[in-house]
């Protein structure tokens, strides 16, 4: 797992499931396809913020409601290898690709069940910034969220676990 991985469309495209560190399962819905009987690509970008959320939930205690930062979406991406549609049950997987003072570069795969290719690679730029004035903390991300951030970037498999959105 310590292996770097490229970010290029042809390294991207190579991607395996155990690259991911922490996963979530989503079983698509009728209304998930567009009209040429393929997931929509905005339902991409929900599933790439539903997971990089439930860990941020989940392993770090964040909430949006009162939590004394925020995290903001800076930049986000998708790249895709191949088309899944209803009904499909998806593997998302979830990596840090870039840790900073402040910001975190996430990556996301999404995997049909029964097929090993990647279907598409995505993900977005986090800011973390303090809720009372949208500034980046001198101090940098809590010592808690970095080292939960952290296991991510590792591939630690402590954090390999498998919930349903």
């Amino acid at each position: 797992m310590g292996e770097t991985l490229g970010l290029d469309l042809v390294s991207k495209k190579q991607r395996q499931r155990e690259h991911y560190a922490y996963r979530l399962d989503y079983r698509t819905r009728w209304a998930d396809n567009d009209m040429f009987h393929h997931l929509n690509n905005p339902i991409y970008g929900v599933l790439i913020d539903s997971i990089i959320n439930d860990f941020l939930i989940k392993q770090c205690g964040y909430n949006t409601h009162s939590y004394p930062r925020t995290a903001l979406v800076a930049s986000t991406y998708c790249d895709y290898f191949g088309s899944v549609a209803y009904p499909s049950m998806l593997d998302v997987g979830l990596r840090i690709v870039k840790l900073g003072n402040n910001s975190v570069v996430y990556e996301c795969g999404i995997f049909e069940e029964g097929n090993e290719q990647v279907k598409a690679v995505g993900g977005f730029t986090q800011i973390w910034v303090k809720r009372e004035d949208n500034r980046p903390p001198p101090e940098g991300l809590e010592p808690h969220v970095r080292n939960a951030l952290m296991k991510l970037n590792s591939g630690s498999s402590d954090l390999k676990q498998t919930a349903k959105l």
